[in-house]
């Protein structure tokens, strides 16, 4: 029994010896090569001290910590044995180069006990190597011929997949073509998309900021810039902001769950749907899942971390399904264009899960960065369609618009001509109204005195007064057509030069009948009134006096004009006769004179107040002169 455990102790001992002895050659020219003879690896509390014991054999390179050393975090050393040679003792004339393709997360190298490069920082906050492709040439002359030794220092979380990439042997030319390719896959691709993503940012932020009804710009420009930040934790090579590798993975992940929340509201705006439940429940899922994020300890990060960004996939995932699902119905051809182009970034997006989650080698060329050109394809066609179809609008309108003011102008011109012809007519009713209230007041009293001389006289007229009456009469018609042909005559110099001529005519008709007149009138203008104002005023005295001497019975009659104040004057006709009924007047029709005084006095903005009673009427005036 005991040689039995003896047996297959050794035959153990000699399996792990033959993989820790495991070589492989790699070709540096046609006549040289380098054997790499093997890898073993060894935690370290330091970078400073090279353990002695507790080596182990790495099977395979890229070595991932979360796979062989689960939850471990610190120090760790590789340890790579090789030597080189070339065919029948050939001279090697070139330097070899020595290319890695990552170390996770901080490192340094030595070549034969002597540093050839180091991290920045191998203390929190580390520097990130990760996504660094590297290679150095070490010149023939700084090797051994055999029995070198190249000594790689890793500092690092398991839970963050720490660890070193693949590693290789060859000449100069071939290692920094190959580096280019691993730059160009790691680093170049994506610094083009953070480029193309933040130009995207920044136009869908202005479109937004201009048409605010165009939510999904809005969303689309927020989703960039967390894109943004999620991808710049690839490019960066050091953590100076937050104070741990740790906090900048946990906060990168709280971008990445922010822009799949807001990328997924741009899709469902773009589709013009909102669902306020829905998003208002994964909006608070993802403010818990953060906190939760920020609080999980050290042993369940690594877990935790994938389920969060599984499940935000997957719902990514169920927001592009709905939006080819609702294109497919709805048949609009944006929403076609836009379920294509999101058809090819998801495949994209699965290809790349599948090989983060699934594929253990190194050779992985991811396809994501080459989703922000399609996307910015994307846009620049939606804008033009857009962009078309509202110059098609415009066009459109600007013809409809067109026959609009065709028809406009023609409505309008019929109502134009339908206007001035009703002007033309109210015009020459207004010109009827005032030629009969000219006569009226005018002629119309002129014919009335001439009435009562005639009913007065005793005797038979003379020839010759009547003659004087005709010529009076004359001379009254003459005065209606010329202030009807102008209202810019002059006005008279005084307010007494202003009455003469009515209280000229009046007054020996007056004195004849036993009438008293009297007369107050300003002596001289404080505010000089209109021509036009001036020729209503003495229509109204006219009309007023007449009606004195047709219907009164006075015996006595005061006419006043003074000014109340400078800027308002004052017209008073009072008589001591009979007296009317002014209401009853007003409710049955107001005679041709008073309709005329009225109409008058309102023209010039002015009041009239008529009051009678036995023994006492009073017409009072007053107008505004301004």
């Amino acid at each position: 029994m005991f040689l039995w455990r003896y047996i297959c102790c050794l035959c153990l001992v000699c399996f792990i010896s033959t993989l820790s002895s495991a070589s492989t050659s790699f070709q540096i020219n046609s006549q040289c090569n380098v054997l790499l003879k093997s890898i073993v690896k060894a935690k370290t509390p330091s970078s400073l001290e090279i353990p002695r014991s507790g080596w182990e054999p790495v099977a395979e390179l890229p070595d991932n910590w979360a796979y062989t050393w689960p939850n471990y975090t610190g120090g760790a050393w590789y340890k790579l044995k090789w030597d080189w040679s070339c065919k029948d003792e050939a001279r090697m004339a070139e330097p070899i180069a020595f290319s890695i393709d990552y170390i996770n997360t901080a490192g340094a190298i030595f070549l034969n006990g002597d540093l050839l490069w180091k991290d920045k920082h191998l203390q929190e906050p580390l520097s990130k190597s990760w996504n660094m492709p590297r290679f150095w040439a070490i010149p023939i002359s700084g090797l051994k011929h055999d029995d070198n030794e190249i000594l790689i220092y890793v500092t690092g979380y398991s839970a963050m997949s720490a660890g070193i990439g693949s590693i290789k042997f060859d000449n100069v030319v071939d290692t920094y073509s190959l580096n280019e390719k691993r730059i160009w896959s790691s680093r170049t691709l994506f610094q083009i998309n953070l480029i193309l993503s933040a130009t995207l940012c920044v136009f869908c932020f202005v479109i937004w900021v201009y048409r605010r009804a165009e939510s999904s710009f809005g969303w689309f420009a927020i989703s960039s810039l967390l894109w943004i930040i999620f991808i710049s934790n690839i490019l960066a090579t050091e953590t100076t902001i937050l104070p741990t590798s740790v906090m900048a993975a946990r906060v990168n992940l709280c971008a990445f769950m922010l822009y799949m929340m807001c990328f997924c509201t741009y899709l469902l705006r773009f589709i013009q749907i909102k669902k306020p439940k829905v998003e208002r429940f994964f909006w608070i899922m993802t403010a818990v899942l953060m906190m939760a994020v920020m609080a999980v300890s050290m042993e369940q990060i690594k877990l935790f971390f994938d389920s969060i960004f599984l499940l935000y996939c997957f719902t990514y995932l169920l927001v592009y399904l709905y939006l080819c699902i609702t294109a497919i119905r709805v048949k609009r051809g944006d929403y076609i264009l836009l379920a294509i182009c999101m058809t090819a970034i998801v495949f994209c997006s699965v290809y790349d899960i599948r090989m983060a989650f699934l594929w253990k080698g190194d050779d992985i060329r991811p396809l994501s960065p080459y989703t922000s050109p399609l996307f910015t394809l994307f846009i620049v066609v939606i804008l033009s369609s857009r962009l078309s179809k509202n110059f098609k609008k415009i066009e459109k309108f600007n013809e409809e618009l067109s026959g609009k003011i065709k028809q406009v102008s023609h409505d309008l011109s019929a109502s134009l001509t339908d206007k001035h012809s009703l002007e033309l007519t109210n015009v020459r009713l207004q010109e009827r109204m005032k030629l009969s209230h000219d006569l009226h007041d005018g002629l119309g009293s002129s014919i009335v005195r001439s009435m009562i001389l005639v009913d007065q006289c005793d005797k038979e007229i003379p020839n010759q007064q009547f003659l004087s009456m005709l010529k009076l009469m004359r001379d009254d018609l003459r005065q209606i057509i010329d202030s009807g042909s102008t209202a810019a005559s002059e006005v008279p110099e005084t307010p007494q030069h202003w009455i003469a001529p009515v209280r000229h005519r009046f007054s020996q008709l007056m004195d004849e009948i036993d009438i008293h007149a009297e007369w107050a009138i300003a002596s001289e203008w404080q505010f000089k009134p209109t021509a036009l104002q001036c020729l209503n005023l003495i229509r109204v005295v006219e009309e007023s006096l007449t009606n004195v001497l047709k219907h009164s019975q006075a015996t006595q009659v005061r006419v006043s004009m003074q000014y109340a104040d400078p800027a308002h004057l004052e017209l008073k006709i009072q008589d001591n006769g009979v007296g009317f009924d002014v209401e009853c007047v007003k409710q049955n029709g107001m005679s041709i004179g008073m309709r005329s005084m009225q109409s008058r006095i309102e023209r010039m903005g002015g009041t009239i107040c008529i009051q009678s009673e036995k023994g006492l009427t009073e017409i009072h005036v007053v107008i505004h002169l301004s």
